[in-house]
C-alpha cells in the first residue's frame, strides 16, 4: 500500500484505472491532533477542524485518502469532486475505531 494521499486527482485516477468492483469506506469526524494553544475566547465562533478519511478497495488494490477541512462548504466541494469514485465504488460509513483498524490493516 502506498502512503496516504491528500490529492483528489490521485484518488480519482486510482478509481478510474481499477476495473473490478470494490467499496469505498468513509469516515468523517472532528480532528484533534493537539491541544489548542489559544484560549476558549479566541476559539469562539470558529468551526472545529474536521477530517475526512477514505479507503477505496478494489480486487486487492487499496488507496487511502485523507483531507482536513473547516466548513461544511469545503466538505461539500470535496464530496462533489470525489463523486465519480463514489459512483463506481459504493460508500460504506465507518466509525472512528473501525476506520483506524481498516487503515492499520491497509498499511501492513
Amino acid at each position: 500500500m502506498k502512503m496516504p494521499t491528500m490529492d483528489t486527482e490521485e484518488l480519482l485516477l486510482f478509481a478510474k484505472k481499477a476495473d473490478e468492483p470494490g467499496t469505498t469506506w468513509i469516515q468523517q469526524a472532528d480532528y484533534v491532533a493537539e491541544e489548542a494553544i489559544m484560549s476558549d475566547e479566541d476559539l469562539a465562533g470558529r468551526e472545529p477542524l474536521q477530517r475526512l478519511r477514505i479507503v477505496v478497495e478494489s480486487d486487492g488494490n487499496t488507496k487511502y485518502f485523507e483531507s482536513l477541512f473547516h466548513t461544511g462548504a469545503e466538505l461539500e466541494e470535496l464530496m462533489s469532486e470525489l463523486e465519480p469514485v463514489f459512483k463506481k465504488y459504493p460508500k460504506k460509513v465507518l466509525d472512528s475505531d473501525e476506520m483506524d483498524e481498516k487503515i492499520q490493516n491497509v498499511k501492513k
